[in-house]
């Protein structure tokens, strides 16, 4: 360095003795040669630590700032020469100052360097968008050891921190995804859906969740009149600590009729999310269902709010709400967007079971009414039928069973059962018992029923089959013939023998283009009971057909036992507990003959 060169002002923060000592310690022995002079120029030292690319300070033992390098300056938007004398809440006031004070004097007193990783902003970026840097603290001492300030190295990872953060949502979002693909919509129940879905958002994205379903009399109508609006609440989730609030708010089954001007009515008007964090009370009054929900959510310390339409196919279904409290952060726009992703996919579950019930019941009630009024028999006949429908979760089936009454004294029975299930199968299960109703009257022979049938149903090309076993009772011949188009048999009980289910000829079933029936005639004895049945009855997954069948005729029935208990009998050994499909089941006993 030349002789009349001024010293540059690095003497504020060590002697220049001192700062020979800290190159000596650097170990320059082993440095090339070549380097030697420049570790010796103190000059050239300057430089490395003013254009090094992360951030560097020296601050004195009363933690003022004694040397700031041109990055950190940058980083903190305040210029390098007004640091010089200020401490840190003075110069970067948005960090949490206690906290970097606390490490730095930690270094200070034991000598350990620490790291320390700060959040906040600065005077160089937006005072609302946080920033974070990483901090590597050195304590510096004299030649005796004796700590005369602290270094400390500054490097920004706020990219690193926004992409890991972006990641870690990423990560949040496929994972609540990929739940609600396999945890909600597991049945074809509303209510169960709708609680799934809640269950699923609490407590990972709100403190408090409901779905409210609309209430109208169109079902599927894409726009519903915001002055009409009828809500039912469907499911409520909440924090265990908030089990009463939530009930405060309205239980699951509560019929409510928000206010036009009410986010629920807005959200569900526009089919856009509609989002509150920290509201004011005006806002407040002009939003919620009920102005006297003002009062009851501030007590309960709830803050923040999300209204989501439930949409599926174009249609409105309902909105799904969540709403936090206490500590919590207000909902961010990656949020409302996840929550609307899980109640589209929500919604169309919803849907589906709505329209599944919808159907479920117009099926069910179609299905009755036709089987409430059976044809009466002659008199020589006595009858008694059941009809039991498949649980919640399945569909409808087209089992039938009828009684005709036809000329000369004959009594046709009659057990079916259509193929598939749904409001289709009931609808064409009408079609095979009006069939098999008129075919009967013309006095055919129960085979050649069959037989018309087969051809009658090819003609009109319906679209699904049905088996169907047919019984003639002719108390004038003292005969009763049977004819079976793929049904299962019958079982006949008589006094003094053992249930046996009776070897009828089985045809293939109609609607399958093949045809073939025949017939088998037996003398009957008065007394003698006959039980007719659809395949519901015995049919069970993962059980061989013929074990059930046998453990059928093997059930404790007595003949002479009224027909109503023997249905009960079966039914109650059988059927306990059933769901897999209908059940329909006619019972028959030939009373003692009068006119032969």
């Amino acid at each position: 360095m030349a002789q009349n060169e001024p010293r540059p002002p690095f003497s504020e923060v060590l002697a220049d003795r001192e700062a020979r000592e800290v190159l000596a310690a650097l170990g320059r022995a082993d440095l090339p040669n070549g380097l030697l002079p420049a570790l010796d120029d103190y000059h050239l030292v300057r430089q490395i630590l003013d254009r090094a690319s992360l951030g560097i300070a020296v601050l004195d033992p009363d933690l003022r700032y004694r040397y700031v390098n041109r990055t950190l300056a940058d980083m903190n938007g305040v210029a390098a020469a007004d640091h010089l004398g200020k401490c840190l809440e003075d110069v970067v006031p948005g960090i949490d100052v206690a906290a970097a004070e606390t490490a730095l004097n930690s270094v200070l007193a034991d000598g350990e360097p620490r790291m320390h990783t700060v959040e906040g902003t600065t005077a160089s970026g937006p005072a609302t968008e946080p920033r974070w840097w990483h901090n590597a603290y050195h304590r510096l001492e004299d030649r005796d050891g004796e700590p005369v300030g602290v270094v400390a190295m500054v490097l920004e990872i706020t990219e690193d921190r926004r992409i890991r953060q972006a990641l870690d949502r990423a990560r949040t979002r496929l994972v609540l995804l990929d739940e609600a693909a396999t945890r909600i919509g597991t049945t074809l129940d509303v209510e169960q859906t709708c609680r799934e879905l809640t269950r699923l958002l609490v407590p990972r994205l709100a403190d408090i969740a409901c779905v409210d379903v609309l209430e109208t009399d169109r079902p599927g109508a894409s726009s519903i009149p915001t002055s009409a609006l009828r809500m039912r609440r469907v499911a409520l989730s909440t924090t265990s600590a908030l089990v009463k609030a939530g009930r405060q708010l309205g239980s699951p089954g509560v019929l409510f009729s928000p206010q036009t001007s009410a986010a629920v009515s807005r959200c569900l008007a526009e089919q856009l999310p509609v989002v509150f964090n920290f509201p004011s009370e005006q806002e407040m009054l002009s939003n919620v269902s009920q102005a006297s929900q003002v009062a009851r959510f501030r007590r309960l310390g709830l803050h923040s709010a999300v209204f989501v339409p439930l949409t599926a196919r174009g249609q409105v279904v309902g909105v799904v709400v969540l709403v936090r409290a206490g500590d919590s952060p207000g909902f961010t726009p990656d949020e409302v967007e996840l929550v609307a992703e899980l109640a589209r996919r929500a919604a169309s579950s919803i849907s589906n079971a709505q329209r599944y019930a919808q159907e479920h019941e117009t099926a069910l009630g179609l299905q009755r009414a036709l089987l409430a009024e059976p044809m009466s028999p002659h008199p020589d006949v006595e009858c008694a039928s059941r009809y039991l429908p498949a649980g919640a979760s399945a569909e409808v089936g087209g089992d039938w069973y009828d009684t005709v009454a036809l000329p000369g004294g004959s009594t046709l029975l009659v057990v079916g059962d259509v193929m598939g299930h749904g409001l289709d199968a009931a609808a064409t299960m009408i079609e095979y018992r009006s069939l098999v109703r008129a075919l009967a009257l013309q006095q055919l022979r129960p085979n050649e029923i069959l037989c018309e049938a087969e051809r009658i149903v090819e003609a009109l090309e319906l679209e699904r089959v049905a088996t169907c076993l047919l019984v003639l009772i002719d108390p004038a011949a003292g005969t009763y013939s049977f004819a079976s188009a793929g049904h299962l048999p019958p079982l006949q009980l008589e006094p003094g023998r053992p249930a046996r289910l009776l070897d009828v000829p089985v045809g293939p079933p109609l609607g399958t283009g093949t045809g073939g029936y025949r017939q088998l005639t037996l003398p009957y004895t008065p007394g003698l009971t006959l039980l007719l049945y659809t395949d519901g009855l015995v049919e069970r997954r993962g059980t061989d057909i013929e074990q059930s069948l046998t453990a059928f005729a093997a059930l404790p029935l007595n003949p002479s036992d009224p027909l109503e208990h023997l249905i009960d009998t079966a039914l109650t050994e059988l059927a306990a507990g059933h769901g897999e499909d209908d059940v329909a089941v006619l019972a028959a006993r030939l009373t003692p003959p009068t006119a032969f």
